[in-house]
């Protein structure tokens, strides 16, 4: 089955290893690769100081200036050390500034290319994922992500050089103390290698708490007046308490134990010091080693030593970012299922002839089955994700995707269309007719492909709309909704939205065909007004008549009104029903409505119940059948106003 293909293409996306991932992340990062080397470059450059300045304060200061055993002077000895000072500040400042206009720049285009995938999307992804969820991924996490490269890996690269050059010097200034104080290499290993995968997975555990809270927080504000309404102002404080607890416990955890590993390469330091110390202070006293030379080997130990401490630092900030590129790549790697194909065909002008040849799809939910719940089972929660081992020898496989506190998918499906086939002949009116669940919106979903059929075609003038350029045949569809979306911004912006490049006269011609501009003209700012997100300072029916003229200006040849008319007043019906009936002139029109006395002059009703056409024709024709559609017709008689009676029998 297809479900089962589906599962195992997941199942092996999950399987896929860290370098895969970092091959992945490597194709974004790419394009940088010369202001890598260029940073790198300044790094090494910065090197100057590091490395002259114990030699220069040690052995010249010391051993030549101060003891008199050589030819430098104090005062080339000093110009030397500010020359050496002046230069690694000016390198310092200059890698700054590169380094955070790279990591800048990456933060625009990393997110600008997930934006850009996730609107290539088709609205089965947005089906079942939480929008906070994804908002937190294009904000935070390519944040994140960044540093990865900006903090992480070009530190790393430019600190290796300070320790291999700091470990030459001091072979040089005695082979036997820096045989010592290599003793502390093997400690380093160990503690990187058994916190590593623990500070990963703690770092996990925060973003994957900080998704649920994100979804839960965006889900809650936008339905806060349901929230208000129902007094449930306490329950959701409480349940965001919770999971903000949950996440700073999470926090906490990463942050221990990101400063325990910093503690113990920090004490690994100090004690690796004060054994150099002892032992290069018995080598002096024996005069087997001069003091400037033991001063610089201390100032030069510090070189290597510093740079391992950092480490530790700079590897939290990778397993943090890590964690971040994961959830980026989660994205990334669902295929965007809608596609034009190589030879697609362009559509400048159509007809609106519209066919459906035993249409089927099936459409398919995704519940994940969380293993990982506290003891109640809440599934805001995310359980810690912990290692498998308590000690490791060699640094433990930590699968990039994995997902641990996701134990499976369960895959509902169930057939939402089932050989679905009519003919629309051009400026048609064809109404979907059904109870809730019918399939009538998925059917309507199939014509811009939101969705494709798994069986069957769908043909616009005699073409399977598969053939066209995607741009080409959504540019000859409009829809409007039942709760259209209106943007915050202007009232023009809005209306002109589908055809920004109308001009201001076209946008005006429209608003006035959907009823709307005598309103428009009544707000103080005119069509330069500002909506609230959502449209929110205005009423159902200006959202709708806004709506419907900006499908006016697209002057689209197919039309999909899906409940247009629903849950709105007398007043405010009638004027959208006016402006709709201007819209649907010359167009070929596909309506939902479960309210009857809007389809019965329709030159063609579609009865459907569980994803079947079980009844096809005009409202007469239906009537006669004495059927499904005659029984929702007597019903909704009943409940019927007088003036909803009469636009019935017209």
């Amino acid at each position: 089955m297809d479900s089962d293909r589906k599962v195992s293409k997941k199942v092996m996306k999950e399987e896929m290893d860290r370098k895969k991932l970092l091959r992945k992340y490597w194709r974004f990062i790419r394009p940088y690769r010369f202001v890598f080397m260029l940073i790198i470059v300044l790094g090494i450059l910065q090197l100057a100081v590091p490395l002259i300045a114990p030699y220069i304060t040690g052995i010249v200061l010391i051993d030549h200036v101060f003891e008199g055993e050589g030819s430098w002077t104090l005062e080339g000895a000093v110009l030397v050390l500010l020359i050496v000072f002046l230069f690694g500040v000016t390198m310092e400042f200059i890698r700054n500034y590169v380094t955070a206009k790279l990591g800048n720049r990456m933060v625009v285009d990393i997110r600008q290319k997930l934006y850009q995938h996730l609107q290539l999307l088709s609205p089965k992804f947005y089906d079942n994922k939480h929008v906070g969820g994804v908002v937190s991924r294009v904000l935070n996490d390519v944040n994140g992500a960044q540093n990865l490269v900006q903090g992480g890996v070009i530190n790393i690269i430019v600190d290796l050089f300070v320790v291999f050059f700091a470990a030459a010097m001091l072979f040089v200034l005695d082979w036997r103390l820096a045989l010592l104080a290599l003793w502390i290499l093997p400690m380093y290993y160990l503690t990187f290698t058994n916190l590593n995968v623990r500070i990963r997975f703690a770092w996990r555990s925060v973003h994957r708490q900080m998704e649920r809270i994100s979804a839960v927080l965006v889900e809650r504000i936008s339905g806060i007046k349901i929230v208000q309404a129902f007094n449930r102002e306490k329950t959701e404080m409480k349940r965001y308490d919770k999971q903000a607890k949950q996440h700073f416990n999470y926090a906490m955890k990463a942050h221990i134990l990101s400063n325990i590993l910093g503690r113990i390469t920090q004490s690994f330091n100090h004690i690796g010091t004060v054994i150099v110390w002892f032992v290069g202070g018995l080598f002096v006293m024996r005069g087997e080693f001069t003091v400037g030379g033991l001063v610089a080997f201390q100032a030069y130990l510090m070189q290597m030593y510093r740079p391992i401490q950092r480490f530790a630092e700079v590897n939290v900030t990778i397993q943090n970012s890590m964690a971040n590129v994961e959830r980026i790549f989660e994205v990334f790697d669902y295929d965007v299922d809608i596609l034009n194909r190589e030879d697609a065909k362009p559509l400048k002008h159509s007809n609106g002839e519209l066919v459906f040849n035993n249409v089927s799809f099936v459409y398919q939910s995704e519940r994940p089955i969380f293993k990982n719940r506290d003891k109640d089972g809440d599934p805001d929660i995310v359980e810690e994700f912990k290692a498998d081992k308590k000690f490791f020898l060699v640094p433990p496989k930590i699968p990039p995707r994995g997902r641990p506190e996701i134990e499976g998918y369960e895959y509902e499906e169930y057939k939402a269309l089932k050989n679905i086939s009519f003919h629309a002949k051009p400026g048609e009116v064809i109404a979907l007719v059904g109870s809730s669940g019918a399939g009538k919106s998925t059917l309507a979903n199939l014509i811009p492909r939101f969705y494709d059929p798994d069986q069957g075609e769908i043909l616009l003038d005699r073409v399977n709309i598969k053939n066209y350029d995607l741009y080409d045949l959504r540019k000859q569809i409009a829809l409007v909704l039942q709760d259209n979306v209106l943007f915050s911004g202007t009232v023009y912006e809005n209306i002109a939205y589908g055809r920004p490049e109308a001009s201001k006269e076209e946008v005006i011609q429209a608003a006035k065909a959907a009823n709307v501009h005598n309103f428009i003209m009544e707000l103080k700012n005119n069509y330069d007004s500002i909506l609230g997100e959502r449209g929110m300072r205005l009423s159902g029916g200006q959202k709708q008549r806004v709506a419907i003229a900006r499908a006016l200006l697209k002057d689209p040849r197919i039309l999909i009104l899906d409940e247009a008319t629903s849950a709105l007043d007398a007043e405010s019906e009638a004027l959208v029903t006016a402006a709709l009936e201007k819209l649907m002139e010359n167009r070929t029109t596909i309506v939902i409505a479960h309210r009857l006395a809007t389809v019965v002059r329709a030159d063609q009703i579609l009865v459907l119940e569980r994803g079947e056409i079980v009844e096809h024709g005009t409202h007469k024709e239906l009537l006669q059948l004495n059927g499904v559609y005659r029984n929702l017709y007597e019903k909704q008689l009943k409940a019927m106003k007088p003036d909803e009676l009469e636009n019935v029998h017209s």
